[in-house]
């Protein structure tokens, strides 16, 4: 069998290319959740729900006084179509109104 030849071209991505994204400055943790407000944000794939029912009695059980906001208040931010990508881009607004001190972000597989 003889090798196959082309003339034509193809670009290659090498994967440790330069990187595109920029660095961010991290937010300190917070030692303590007693009183605070965590939101639940999900993209509504794999199991999001049944994790945060195990997050939610996991933290009841250490802290006091949590505020849990369901992923229902922040909408789907999977972004697969017009109303899921509303909802990304409202987030950011969505947790202050709330007053969210954290977030649990689930994102499926």
């Amino acid at each position: 069998m003889s090798p196959i030849t082309s003339e034509q071209g193809y670009e290659v991505v090498w994967p440790s290319g330069r990187s595109a994204a920029t660095a961010l400055r991290a937010n300190g943790s917070v030692p303590d959740l007693s009183g605070k407000t965590v939101g639940y944000v999900w993209d509504y794939l794999f199991r999001g729900d049944e994790m945060f029912t195990a997050v939610s009695e996991l933290i009841r059980s250490r802290y006091q006084d949590v505020t849990f906001l369901g992923p229902e208040v922040f909408g789907n931010i999977h972004g697969a179509d017009a109303e899921e990508r509303d909802s990304l881009e409202k987030l950011p607004a969505r947790l202050r109104e709330y007053g969210v001190d954290v977030a649990v972000v689930a994102v499926g597989a």
